[in-house]
């Protein structure tokens, strides 16, 4: 399946360093067994959601009211349900991935889509307390882009649990 990937930082060698790396001294010296097993690379979906919000700022004036548009870019982890607002979505290429490397996603597209925008809706609510956004009256919130990257992980047979580790 040809899919867009972001490029990998780290080599399988370098992952089983940094694994090793975080274990603590303690458990290096009473457990002798600290050989990593099993290592292969897996691609988490993310979406990248681009909403449009138009808002018009109350006034006093009855026809001139300012409409302003907004663009959020909104970047989400299908994998364990993460977002985070971005200002520049990350380089990447297009790439044939085995479907089976692919980690599902636990959560559906329309959902993520709404429960995104009703942070963006939280998130101007209560700027609005603070008074940052104090006049402003939301409009409408348009999705005008959803589109779906993958990152790759190393994930790593550790003693019986599996680490996931940044590629």
């Amino acid at each position: 399946m040809k899919v867009e990937v972001i490029a990998s930082k780290r080599s399988q060698k370098e992952a089983k360093r940094y694994i090793l790396s975080k274990l603590p001294l303690v458990s290096k010296v009473a457990q002798f067994n600290s050989v990593i097993g099993e290592m292969h690379l897996e691609y988490i979906e993310f979406k990248v959601l681009r909403y449009e919000i138009i808002s018009k700022k109350k006034s006093n004036k009855i026809f001139r009211r300012e409409t302003k548009k907004y663009v959020i870019t909104m970047l989400v982890n299908t994998y364990n349900g993460h977002s985070e607002s971005i200002d520049n979505i990350p380089q990447t290429f297009k790439r044939y991935v085995a479907k089976s490397c692919i980690k599902k996603a636990k959560v559906n597209d329309e959902e993520i889509i709404t429960v995104v925008k009703d942070e963006i809706l939280y998130f101007f609510r209560d700027k609005a307390k603070i008074d940052i956004f104090d006049k402003i009256n939301i409009q409408e919130i348009k999705t005008t882009e959803v589109r779906s990257i993958y990152k790759p992980y190393w994930v790593a047979d550790f003693r019986g649990r599996s680490i996931l580790v940044e590629a």
